[in-house]
């Protein structure tokens, strides 16, 4: 563990803040700070406290809406940056900063006008448990295959394979 941590201190600066993906295959990629192809339940957690220190511009223990949402932005920034049509961009950034506003204003539990690292971490677990569709604790190859299984089984649910 102490060799995760230093791993994820260590790169806290290379590393871009994401959100738990929807996509399990995509979520793995992006949380997988040992690089075994898999997410463990403690690895998970030591992800989202690097996430939450790097979004907490002011070290204050507490995520304002400016923080939440500038962050956001500036990776929001970079992906539709790519879009050759402007008015398309324009649109999908204003989309997307509705969605956050709206995030944010769920993930602030107690309504308090902040997110602490407790309400941010009890989100992404919520994440890992569907994720994690054998509930071993463990986010690997093993669910994907049974996120596709479910798919094709013609079940719908919000995290795809």
């Amino acid at each position: 563990m102490k060799h995760l941590l230093l791993a994820a201190l260590l790169g806290l600066s290379a590393v871009p803040a994401l959100a738990a993906s929807h996509s399990s295959t995509i979520f793995i990629n992006e949380q997988d700070l040992n690089g075994d192809g898999k997410v463990g339940l403690e690895e998970f957690k030591l992800s989202r406290h690097v996430e939450f220190v790097r979004i907490d511009f002011n070290a204050d223990g507490l995520l304002s809406e400016a923080e939440y949402l500038g962050e956001f932005e500036g990776r929001l920034m970079q992906r539709i940056g790519k879009m050759a049509d402007a008015e398309r961009r324009r649109e999908e950034l204003q989309r997307q900063m509705r969605q956050a506003k709206v995030r944010f204003g769920v993930l602030d539990t107690d309504k308090n006008g902040s997110i602490s690292f407790e309400e941010f971490q009890a989100a992404g677990l919520r994440m890992f448990k569907l994720h994690d569709r054998n509930q071993d604790n463990v986010v690997d190859e093993a669910d994907v295959k049974i996120a596709e299984a479910e798919r094709k089984a013609g079940k719908e649910s919000f995290v795809a394979p």
